[in-house]
């Protein structure tokens, strides 16, 4: 028994001799990188649809029944290229009817001339028989230009986006789609806020909203003078210069408005918020230890500074530095979130 009651005695020393111990303080494990100069661009981002400046729909001046197809989904054409054969009686038979009405009245003009001759008709009535001729060449021309129109042709060089019809359908509305995958358009609406900030031949990226690896790029080409007023937004016209975008396709749209290269940088991840206001930390070497805590060397090591800071421009990436931070500093990326001042670090590199 006694040597349990030894055994605990000590036990209970070595608990006590620890606790009078100085406490080991934290180190964090911190990720950093170097404030660098570089460049951070503004840009206004907002979404909108791809559209074909030039789309049209083939619709029939006069309905008829299909009887052939010569285009289908996809097919590249030509201006003039045949899209579909139409029979249409009514239009038939008014071409064959005009054609004899002039062939009748040529007749009658010449058996009248003669009686004109003979002075048996006055020059009145040859006057208006002439006229009932040059009407009725008007009517077969026009009924001729209508009967051509059963025959559907491209209206410019593109590519069939819709075919709507089917051999033995009537054809009364739409037939037909054609899209100019050439010229490409993306039309935003903005804040009036941002009205003195989009200029004509700003660079624009275009990124589908779906599938981010469908990128595209344009130019502003057109700005509108009017701000609509139910809206408060004023519109942009973007002209799509390459890309791989497909006209209808929803799109998320970013204008640069301005740039600003060879300044210094901090990159975004380092941002910490308060109030409002932008914060970092810094990794910077430890102080020296005081003089009353000199009788034991301190390790060497390094600790967190915060810093306010005044930034100007900021993108995905990084922000523009206008003071706090200078080119060299490293600000801490990745552990800063509960960081306190003054609190000791390490980099991941120098951890293992």
């Amino acid at each position: 028994m006694w040597v349990m009651v030894w055994a605990l005695l000590a036990c209970s020393g070595s608990l006590r001799d620890n606790e009078a111990d100085e406490p080991i303080e934290a180190v964090t494990v911190v990720a950093v990188q170097a404030v660098e100069a570089g460049e951070v661009t503004d840009r206004l981002s907002t979404t909108s649809v791809v559209e074909a400046e030039r789309a049209a729909d083939v619709v029939p001046i006069s309905p008829g029944v299909v009887l052939s197809i010569h285009a289908d989904d996809g097919d590249v054409v030509k201006r003039g290229d045949l899209l579909a054969i139409l029979d249409n009686v009514s239009l038939s038979a008014g071409a064959e009817r005009s054609r004899a009405d002039v062939a009748r009245l040529e007749r009658q003009l010449v058996d009248m001339q003669k009686l004109h001759q003979s002075g048996a008709v006055s020059r009145r009535d040859l006057d208006d028989l002439e006229y009932q001729l040059q009407t009725a060449r008007t009517n077969a021309r026009e009924a001729r230009r209508t009967f051509g129109q059963t025959r559907l042709t491209a209206p410019f060089d593109g590519v069939v986006a819709r075919r709507n019809v089917k051999i033995g359908q009537l054809a009364n509305s739409a037939a037909f789609q054609i899209v100019d995958l050439s010229a490409l358009k993306v039309v935003v609406d903005l804040p009036e806020r941002d009205v003195g900030r989009v200029a004509v031949g700003q660079r624009v990226e275009l990124e589908s909203a779906y599938d981010p690896e469908i990128r595209g790029d344009g130019r502003v080409t057109r700005i509108s003078p009017v701000i609509d007023a139910t809206t408060g937004t004023f519109r942009a016209t973007v002209e799509v210069q390459e890309g791989s975008l497909r006209p209808g396709q929803f799109v998320n749209t970013r204008i640069e408005v301005d740039r600003r290269s060879g300044v210094a940088v901090v990159p975004r991840d380092a941002l910490l918020w308060e109030d409002g206001r932008p914060v970092v930390f810094v990794m910077i070497p430890a102080p020296p230890p005081k003089e009353e805590d000199a009788k034991t060397p301190a390790e060497p090591g390094f600790v967190a500074a915060r810093k306010p800071l005044e930034i100007g421009l900021m993108d995905d990436e990084g922000a523009e530095v206008v003071s706090g931070v200078a080119l060299g500093d490293e600000v801490i990326v990745i552990g800063q979130s509960n960081l306190k001042d003054g609190a000791r670090v390490r980099a991941a590199e120098d951890a293992g």
